[in-house]
């Protein structure tokens, strides 16, 4: 019955990433944040943990919890940014990784797609165990923004920004 739970949730997944609404002005560089509520973790993540906290390869916090992921949809100017960037693959690329992550067990869930900001923002602040991204925004009091390898979004070297 787990298995084919997971398996649908793959699929919804996968049709999530085809529906995603495209986004018109162009974003310099993605912010990844965690909810304010978590604890036991570092505001400052590797660009490679992070890339396979993404892919399923990292599964828990450092405190034992499940990490739950939160993604935009891959059409829209941060998810590109996103697979471009950080991932290194494809739409469909992605979304077959973790089709066959879940088929094989290696994971409980595919990401959650978020269709807008606000809802990214809400979900994440929602869950102390999850991490999403969108393009950067002001600061909310119940999200902490991630630096990656030490650098802030504004930063030029920052690694998630368009070139």
């Amino acid at each position: 019955m787990n298995a084919r739970r997971s398996t649908v949730a793959a699929i919804l997944f996968l049709v999530a990433i085809a529906a995603g609404a495209a986004e018109p002005s162009p974003v310099p560089s993605v912010s990844f944040f965690v909810s304010a509520r978590g604890t036991g973790r570092s505001r400052d993540l590797s660009e490679g943990d992070l890339r396979r906290i993404f892919l399923g390869e990292i599964s828990r916090w450092p405190n034992g919890h499940r990490i739950v992921l939160y993604v935009r949809p891959f059409d829209s100017v941060p998810g590109r940014l996103f697979l471009d960037r950080l991932i290194r693959m494809s739409d469909i690329d992605y979304a077959q990784w973790w089709l066959g992550a879940v088929f094989r067990g290696r994971a409980a869930a595919a990401p959650r797609v978020m269709t807008s900001p606000e809802s990214m923002s809400k979900a994440v602040a929602a869950n102390a165990d999850a991490i999403g991204f969108d393009s950067p925004q002001t600061p909310d009091a119940e999200l902490l923004v991630l630096t990656i390898d030490g650098r802030a979004p504004s930063d030029p070297q920052y690694p998630i920004r368009a070139r």
